[in-house]
C-alpha cells in the first residue's frame, strides 16, 4: 500500500502541480515565439532556436522534460510496484534516446534500401520506412502498457489511461502531422511551416502536460488527483449536446 497526501494538503499539491504546468508552458510559448522570430526575421540568425534544429534549445529542453516524466514513472513504480509505471518509463526513455540519436531516421533508411520500399502519396521510401517503424514501435508501447494496465489497480489504471491518451496525442502529432508536413514540404511551403511549428510546437506542450500530471500523481503518493479521461469524455458529452 502507498501513503496517500493528507486531505488538507491536497490543494496544495494541486496548486504546486499546476505551477509547474504554467511554468513549463510558458517555456514552450516562449521557444514558440523565439521560432518564429527566426524564421521569419534575421534577428536570431545563427542561434539555435529553431523548433526543427537538431541540438537546439528547444530540442535540449524537450530532452529534459521527457527525463523527467519517465524519473517520475520510476519513483511511481519505487512506491506502488505497478508495472503499467515501468512501461511508461521505457516509452518516454525510449522517446529520448530516439530523439536524440534518430534512430527512426536511421531505421527508416534501413528498411527503405533493405526492402526497395516504394515512393508513395508523396512519401519518400525513407518515409515509409520511418512508419513502419513508428507502427512497431507503437506495438510495442501497447503490448508494454496494456500488460500494466491489466494487472494495475484503480489508481495505476486512471493513471495509464490518461498517459495512454497524452502519448496517442503525442504520436498523433510525430506521425500524423509529420507525415503531411512532409507531403507539403514543396508544394506548400507556407502550410509546411504552419505544420512544422503545430508538430513541434505541439509536441512539446503535450510533454509538459504529461510531466506536470506525472509529478502530481507522484507527489499525491501515486493517487489519480486528476482524471483527464473523464474530464475530456464530460467536455465532449457536453459540447455534444449543446450542438444537437
Amino acid at each position: 500500500m502507498h501513503a496517500l497526501a493528507a486531505p488538507e494538503k491536497q490543494p496544495a499539491l494541486l496548486g504546486t502541480a499546476r505551477t509547474l504546468l504554467i511554468m513549463l508552458i510558458a517555456a514552450d510559448v516562449a521557444f514558440i515565439v523565439l521560432h518564429v522570430i527566426y524564421v521569419e526575421t534575421g534577428l536570431l540568425r545563427g542561434r539555435p532556436f529553431s523548433l526543427e534544429a537538431d541540438n537546439g534549445v528547444p530540442e535540449a529542453y524537450q530532452y529534459v522534460k521527457q527525463f523527467w516524466v519517465a524519473l517520475c514513472m520510476l519513483g511511481l513504480f519505487r512506491r506502488t510496484r505497478e508495472l503499467s509505471y515501468i512501461g511508461v518509463a521505457v516509452v518516454f526513455t525510449f522517446l529520448l534516446l530516439d530523439d536524440a540519436f534518430q534512430f527512426h531516421e536511421h531505421f527508416g533508411k534501413w528498411l527503405a534500401a533493405q526492402y526497395s520500399l516504394p515512393v508513395a502519396f508523396g512519401l519518400r521510401p525513407d518515409d515509409i520506412g520511418e512508419l513502419l517503424f513508428a507502427a512497431l514501435v507503437g506495438g510495442v508501447t501497447a503490448l508494454l502498457i496494456g500488460f500494466g494496465y491489466w494487472r494495475g489497480g484503480p489508481d495505476a489504471r486512471i493513471v495509464t489511461r490518461d498517459i495512454s491518451v497524452l502519448i496517442l496525442l503525442l504520436a498523433g502529432l510525430g506521425v500524423g502531422v509529420d507525415v503531411i508536413h512532409v507531403v507539403s514540404y514543396y508544394k506548400a511551403p507556407l502550410l509546411a511551416q504552419f505544420l512544422l511549428m503545430l508538430e513541434d510546437g505541439g509536441e512539446m506542450l503535450v510533454v509538459s502536460v504529461t510531466a506536470a500530471y506525472t509529478f502530481n500523481v507522484l507527489i499525491h503518493g501515486g493517487r489519480a488527483p486528476v482524471d483527464l479521461w473523464d474530464i475530456m469524455r464530460n467536455f465532449a458529452s457536453q459540447r455534444l449536446l449543446r450542438r444537437a
